[in-house]
């Protein structure tokens, strides 16, 4: 018995149309549709206010340390005026943000923050001066809430706007690599060794450097890590620069965009984001970072992800103008919550 032509080519195109549909399946799954890691859910942060508590009648201040007032012996029921220390900056203002332009401002009862444009290495740099209460106020978030996986990518807004964030600034794209130390909030997500230096931001508000093959994640932890990065490299220790552009990664010696993050002090840090690749701002050697970090009183500081990467977000906008037009797709970012 023989088959018709028509049955034939139905066979045949009916075939192609499977491989097609398959082919084009796997492509999307290998390179697009986000799939596999950890879902990770952000911390539950408790502190320990201190309120002052002062009535207007005789005698009387009260201290309690859960938020709540009460009224003790001899006290009065009349209104009462709840007062907080607050933040104050410590020590002053490097010269070269006293010299550039404040484009922001946010201030909470934890948080104090100024966002400066200035100029350095022909380009434009976008600083956040932060001063916070509690290390705790520095956040880290991954793309869909997920570490690990295929295609997990979201850009900084996107990511910012889902945690209610106020600034948000890329970070090392953890998720790009299968080795390296990862900490975030406080939990260990990765402990394989690479051969970069990370840096870790520790729970009492301090921040070291540290080569991951010399150490283990468990013992950075152990010393009270709530936040460790692995991107590198190192820029500056003990104020000192330590970059340079001879270290054999060709993206540290020629000027790109970057993004970075500093220590000035405990619970003082620089968040800073240069601009580059535009005829405006042509970015930075891994030195000529190092130097602007060093100029804005960091003792330690630490490159972060750069190139198109390069994003820093406030209060609802892109501050800085990504070098590839608009924002890249990233795996995580640095964030703090409006309170």
């Amino acid at each position: 018995m023989s088959i018709r032509p028509n049955a034939m080519r139905l066979g045949i195109l009916g075939f192609y149309l499977v491989l097609v549909g398959f082919t084009t399946f796997v492509l999307l799954y290998q390179f697009v549709i986000p799939h596999g890691g950890i879902v990770i859910t952000d911390p539950v942060i408790t502190t320990t206010i201190t309120t002052t508590i002062t009535t207007t009648g005789p005698v009387t201040t009260v201290t309690t340390a859960d938020g709540t007032t009460s009224v003790g012996p001899g006290t009065t029921t009349e209104p009462v005026t709840t007062t907080t220390a607050g933040l104050t900056y410590p020590g002053t203002v490097p010269a070269v943000l006293s010299a550039g332009t404040v484009i922001g401002t946010y201030e909470s009862p934890t948080v104090l923050l100024t966002l400066y444009q200035i100029r350095a290495s022909n380009s434009d740099v976008y600083v956040a001066d932060v001063v916070v209460e509690s290390a705790y106020e520095i956040l880290g978030a991954f793309a869909y809430n997920t570490f690990g996986g295929t295609n997990i990518v979201e850009t900084v807004s996107t990511m910012a706007n889902n945690h209610d964030a106020v600034f948000a600034i890329n970070s090392d794209y953890a998720s790009h690599y299968s080795v390296g130390f990862v900490i975030r909030n406080g939990a260990i997500l990765r402990s394989t060794v690479s051969n970069r230096s990370a840096v870790a931001l520790l729970a009492d508000g301090t921040v070291i450097t540290l080569k991951e093959s010399e150490t283990t994640v468990q013992a950075v932890f152990d010393r009270g890590a709530w936040q460790l990065w692995s991107f590198g490299p190192i820029l500056v220790e003990d104020g000192q620069m330590v970059a340079s552009v001879n270290d054999g990664l060709e993206r540290d010696r020629v000027n790109n965009p970057r993004s970075g993050f500093g220590a000035v002090g405990k619970n003082h840090f620089m968040f800073v984001t240069v601009d580059g690749r535009t005829e405006i701002s042509h970015g930075a050697d891994i030195e000529e970072f190092a130097w602007i970090m060093i100029s804005l009183g960091c003792v330690t500081a630490y490159n972060f992800d750069g190139g198109g990467s390069a994003t820093m977000w406030f209060d609802g906008a892109v501050v800085n103008k990504p070098s590839e037009g608009t924002e890249r797709k990233v795996g995580d970012c640095v964030y703090i919550k409006r309170t």
